[in-house]
């Protein structure tokens, strides 16, 4: 479960945006020519540098959070991407007790549909929608953390639930439907989870 530092998720998208590395001080390209697995270099051309569209290291233009703190709001995702976090969230509970887990694969495949939507986004809303989504993640797994401890008091964080509790916290949509709505009410605040 990501609880904590907010973050530090979206360091860990960026990062895995900029080839795996994780000095966010040099986001995502430095602008040197170098190959991608593929082959295909996709950094910044001395045209791109020239105009100011800065790309990442896989050629997706505003994704730089260097100097920059506008990435830091809630903006609109679509109903797909909230419902794949939530899905994700839910299989945190299910299969890993809350936790996040250590399936790699898992984990890639939950961040590369995420990559995959940014980079279907206009570039004012670029940065953000990744924050969007962790904080969602934050939302989401904090309301599920609170119903679990209400009907099991001596849970703890990657302790197994049974699936019983999970089944009726799960059942219908009020979680997600409370979380949407508590996080576009927040606004820009995000959300400050203490555990």
């Amino acid at each position: 479960m990501r609880i904590g530092n907010n973050y530090q998720g979206i360091v860990q998208i960026f990062s895995r945006m900029n080839r795996g590395k994780s000095n966010t001080s040099i986001p995502f390209s430095s602008g040197t020519s170098t190959s991608t697995s593929k082959g295909n270099y996709c950094g910044n051309t001395i045209d791109d540098l020239l105009s100011g569209h800065f790309k990442n290291s896989y050629g997706v233009e505003g994704m730089g959070i260097t100097g920059k703190t506008d990435w830091k709001r809630i903006v609109n995702v679509s109903d797909e991407m909230k419902q794949h976090v939530y899905d994700d969230v839910k299989k945190e509970f299910y299969k890993y007790g809350g936790m996040s887990g250590d399936n790699t694969a898992e984990t890639d495949a939950y961040y590369d549909k995420i990559h995959s939507y940014v980079k279907t986004l206009d570039l004012s809303t670029r940065r953000a929608a990744p924050w969007t989504l962790s904080q969602l993640h934050l939302e989401i797994a904090g309301r599920v953390t609170q119903a679990v401890k209400e009907k099991d008091p001596t849970w703890t964080a990657g302790k197994p639930i049974s699936h019983e509790i999970l089944d009726d916290i799960f059942a219908g949509d009020t979680i997600y439907h409370d979380s949407v709505n508590a996080l576009y009410s927040k606004g820009s605040k995000g959300i400050d989870m203490q555990v």
